[in-house]
């Protein structure tokens, strides 16, 4: 039986250890999962496990060395030899970790500038948030061309069978809706028009996203974190932040390649997003569910 922690209600307990089995299951299979690994670590730090903390925070070294994250490795030595000064083998990992960072620090510097580079360069503009109406369709379809444009690349499928599917797309986002229970997505379009499998489509997308998959269906998304964006622009760009984890929201999405999109959902919601894919009718089904509109097509 868990023994609830003094600082914390019963129900964010019940939620924690939610969290808790769905990140561990995810981790034993994506054991390089850094993303999920942060999650779990912070999970396990606000429930007060401390050996399960420790554990994965080492688990995190080798990630994020594995990943060539050499400096966020060394910064978790550290953390773990604040709280656990014994853990020699740490320290021996940590000296290993600054040798590395050395040798990287110290390789050539880049060429200097030429005089056209010196110029002084136009200051970019700040990200704004997701936008509304027309704005937010075309930010849908820019992302759904990005996606398009990794298909045909890897080869998944033709520029001449996804152009139909673009159109269609664009079509949809003028006049469906939530409760037409339809996924606004390329990846969906792709699989009903049987150009490639679901699990071959998701593959591709893992490895050039580089991001981990979470199964949704499986997943109790938070209500609240849910709706902390506007179910139109959740719909459009077929996502949904599904839990929260400290000061860091999750968010699950069918379609991980658009950088605008990215920056619009940070600069809406001001905080540390943890991105995962989706499959694209799992997260159509959570939205329906969290904001409670009738599914089914029509």
């Amino acid at each position: 039986m868990t023994t609830r922690p003094a600082h914390i209600s019963e129900e964010e307990t019940q939620q924690l250890l939610r969290t808790v089995e769905m990140f561990e299951a995810i981790t034993q299979v994506q054991e390089d999962d850094y993303q999920s690994l942060e999650i779990l670590k912070e999970a396990y730090s606000k429930l007060d496990r401390k050996e399960d903390s420790l554990r994965t925070s080492r688990k995190l070294v080798d990630a994020y060395e594995k990943q060539g994250q050499v400096f966020k490795a060394i910064l978790e030595c550290e953390g773990i030899l604040q709280e656990h000064p014994e853990q020699a083998d740490i320290r021996g990992r940590l000296t290993a970790l600054e040798k590395q960072a050395n040798r990287t620090v110290q390789e050539p510097a880049a060429p200097a500038l030429t005089v056209a580079e010196a110029q002084p360069q136009p200051v970019e503009e700040k990200p704004k948030g997701l936008p509304t109406g027309q704005a937010l369709r075309q930010l849908a379809e820019d992302a759904d061309r990005v996606m398009a444009d990794v298909l045909i690349l890897e080869k998944l499928a033709t520029p001449q069978a996804l152009q139909p599917l673009l159109q269609q797309l664009k079509t949809m986002r003028n006049v469906l809706h939530p409760e037409k229970g339809l996924p606004l997505s390329l990846t969906q379009l792709i699989v009903n028009e049987q150009y490639a499998k679901l699990e071959d489509v998701l593959t591709l997308i893992l490895n050039k996203s580089s991001l981990p998959y979470i199964p949704l269906s499986y997943y109790d998304v938070d209500q609240d974190v849910a709706t902390l964006i506007p179910l139109e622009a959740c719909w459009q760009l077929c996502m949904i932040p599904f839990d929260k984890i400290g000061r860091c929201i999750l968010i699950a999405t069918a379609n991980p390649f658009s950088q605008p999109v990215r920056q619009a959902v940070e600069a809406t919601l001001k905080a540390n997003l943890f991105w995962y894919v989706a499959a694209p009718a799992e997260i159509a089904t959570a939205l329906r569910r969290v904001h409670r509109v009738e599914g089914g097509t029509k």
